[in-house]
């Protein structure tokens, strides 16, 4: 019988050892170490680490009886639920691999994420049963689908909650390598489908560990996820962070500033982790005293570039420290980061996390010295794995064990990281990463257009919105709307196009290549 102690020991090895689950090292090691403590809350509801790991076993439990196993896929398309935290981790203590899917995702979205993944379950909502009935005859991988708050089984699903509680709630997590693939998260380029990220029980780990200790995170932490919990940042800087340390997480079903910031007051929450437009959303908050957020001290900011007037307001307000972090999704996510044992330089991104490497490159790969421009590459603990069944790509983003960001930027003499461009296009809208060819694709296949070009605008609110460029085919007439609603109905809402304007022709390089830095500056 495993006790405090074997866990203790083992997570004090797990830097030279050579077995790991995420699942064992931090909520298993934390319901032993600290059975009683509130680990999350959801609402004026809190779970314990003893039931959290508790539920999770029956999870765990439940996805052996249904021939889970080490490598398989295992795909969540859910909302912050308790639900979502204990499949997580029932997930991890088979040694299955998490799928996460963004809960605002459509039929053709998920179809491709549980397609590529080649997922053998899935867990979602009662209500999303008839968007996965529109695509589950294309997704022969896919066995069995779990539905939270079915009141009974169904012919194509099965009930969570009945599911579960024919199961103990006793289970130990597998022993599993360092490298074993702990999840998929999915991005993408500026062409082609989504990649999927693997990444690994180590990156995930190493990454949290060094996130926590850079913070000076304990066990008396209170934090407050905002975002959704299958977003990164949320489990990195939240689950993982807190939970490694013992601590305890208020999630949010969705965010709104009003009932947040009477969270943070009535709980005192000292932590949280979110991209810049919720805290000028906090700022624009009434001086009301149950939205009073003075007893944050620790806020992550993240997503992008947080600009440097906003976060002196904050910090001036609320008399708390601003954490500027950097980071993808292939690097697991944290790159750099303001550390509290280090001076602060506010334009910068902070500084590279222990056992993290980061140099500047010219486009053919050489070094560059200090203060001087290029894409930002890093090597260490935090790159994936590689993309899930796309060898071409993993082989572009990494090249001797350095994965390359696609992000420009500069270091300074004293190993500060700057950002001040992107090569991707990549659009990043209140904190959300939308990839323009994806819209690019569907404004394709519109019957009207005959060319589409989707770029970045910048918005005081939002950071970016994305704007569509349109070639109409000859005698076809359409509206802005009309295209901005032919979007909004396929894609999640923070997907859709916020601008749309006709051209007569989209302007072009010598080999018919679009230009989109043309349309960049046009807009």
């Amino acid at each position: 019988m495993k006790d405090a102690e074997d866990f203790k020991d083992g997570a004090e090895k797990h830097l030279g050892g050579d077995l790991m689950n995420l699942a064992a090292i931090s909520l298993e090691y934390q319901a032993i170490r600290r059975p009683d403590k509130t680990a999350v809350v959801f609402g004026e509801k809190g779970y314990s680490y003893s039931l959290l790991n508790a539920e999770a076993n029956k999870v765990a439990n439940a996805f052996v009886s249904l021939g889970v196993e080490k490598g398989d896929r295992v795909s969540m398309w859910l909302p912050n639920c308790l639900e979502f935290i204990t499949s997580f981790y029932g997930i991890l203590k088979v040694g299955g691999v998490v799928v996460p899917m963004n809960i605002l995702f459509k039929a053709r979205e998920i179809e491709y994420l549980l397609s590529n993944s080649e997922a053998k379950v899935l867990i979602t909502m009662a209500p999303c049963l008839e968007t996965v009935r529109q695509v589950r005859n294309k997704l022969p991988a896919l066995e069995k689908v779990i539905a939270v708050g079915l009141e009974d089984h169904a012919a194509d699903a099965l009930s969570f909650e009945k599911w579960i509680g024919l199961f103990s709630e006793n289970f130990f997590s597998i022993d599993l390598s360092l490298d074993d693939t702990a999840t998929i998260l999915y991005t993408s380029g500026t062409t082609g489908n989504p990649k999927g990220a693997m990444l690994t029980h180590r990156n995930l780990y190493m990454n949290a560990e060094y996130y926590a200790e850079g913070l000076g995170a304990n066990e008396n932490w209170v934090g407050i996820c905002l975002l959704p919990l299958s977003h990164l940042l949320s489990l990195a800087a939240g689950q993982f962070v807190l939970f490694g340390r013992g601590a305890t997480l208020h999630v949010m079903e969705r965010f709104v500033a009003e009932q947040a910031a009477m969270i943070i007051a009535r709980h005192k929450i000292n932590y949280t982790f979110a991209v810049p437009t919720v805290y000028a959303t906090f700022l624009n908050l009434s001086d009301e005293p149950q939205y009073d957020l003075s007893s944050l001290d620790v806020c992550i900011t993240t997503g992008s570039m947080t600009p440097l007037d906003l976060r002196k307001r904050f910090e001036e307000k609320y008399n708390c420290t601003t954490i500027q972090a950097y980071g993808q999704v292939e690097s697991s996510p944290v790159i750099t980061m303001d550390r509290l044992d280090l001076p602060r330089k506010f334009k910068s991104v902070g500084y590279p996390l222990p056992q993290i490497e980061v140099k500047i490159v010219d486009d053919d790969d050489h070094t560059l010295p200090p203060n001087t421009h290029g894409e930002i590459c890093c090597r260490g603990h935090c790159v994936m794995k590689g993309y899930w069944k796309n060898p071409e790509g993993t082989a572009e983003a990494i090249k001797d064990g350095w994965l390359h960001t696609g992000d420009i930027g500069v270091i300074d003499e004293e190993g500060y990281v700057y950002i001040f461009d992107r090569k991707k296009d990549m659009i990043i809208c209140g904190g959300y990463n939308i990839y323009p060819v994806e819209i690019e694709n569907l404004l394709y296949e519109n019957p009207k257009v005959l060319e589409a070009s989707v770029v970045a605008v910048p918005d005081e609110r939002l950071g970016e919105i994305p704007k569509a460029y349109i070639v109409l085919k000859p005698c076809e007439t359409a509206s802005e709307q009309e295209i901005m609603d032919y979007v909004k109905d396929k894609l999640a809402a923070y997907k859709k196009l916020r601008a749309v304007e006709f051209l007569k022709a989209l302007p072009k390089g010598p080999t018919g290549k679009i230009l989109r830095r043309a349309l960049r500056e046009k807009a």
